[in-house]
């Protein structure tokens, strides 16, 4: 149910957060190396306890520096996903994007009408108001059963009569 151009945005979206975190990482990691040299600077006047203290956190950064090579590589794994993704896609401009979000929204609430009528036979209150929201209305027809009128895409002619569609029909 999800449009090109959503699809498109959400790996736009992931790849700066990736990016983000991957920085991010980079400034934690310089911190931990800092750490480290000062930790070994202190180990070499220390004695006893203080030097088996410094000892215990000189491992522990070094195991943390180990986990952040972890999360980078995974990082760089997903980013070359989202850029697999991105090279079948076409670019969209932030333009394009709004205009197929109408498009995304009306398969997103359908595909909610739809689940709510299958699990439990009616329609949530607040599914009908956000169908009213982008222009359409759901309600019975004269057979009782469960129909909307898309006023949005529905002929100049037919807008102020709003005929109902039958919901089997256009699903």
């Amino acid at each position: 149910q999800e449009t090109p151009e959503r699809l498109y945005r959400n790996c736009l979206l992931q790849l700066h957060k990736k990016i983000r975190a991957l920085n991010e990482c980079k400034f934690r990691r310089r911190r931990i190396e800092v750490d480290i040299a000062e930790l070994k600077s202190k180990l070499a006047n220390a004695k006893t306890f203080d030097k088996q203290r410094h000892e215990i956190d000189i491992e522990e950064k070094e195991y943390q520096l180990d986990n952040e090579l972890k999360l980078i590589e995974d990082v760089f794994i997903e980013v070359e996903t989202y850029k697999n993704i991105l090279k079948h896609l076409p670019v969209f401009t932030r333009e394009e994007f709004e205009k197929g979000e109408a498009e995304y929204w009306k398969r997103r609430l359908f595909c909610g009408l739809k689940n709510e009528v299958l699990s439990t036979g009616q329609v949530k209150p607040d599914t009908i108001k956000a169908l009213g929201q982008i222009g359409i209305n759901v309600g019975r027809n004269e057979k009782g059963q469960l129909a909307y009128t898309d006023s949005a895409v529905l002929p100049k002619e037919y807008k102020e009569e709003e005929k109902i569609i039958s919901f089997n029909k256009q699903l």
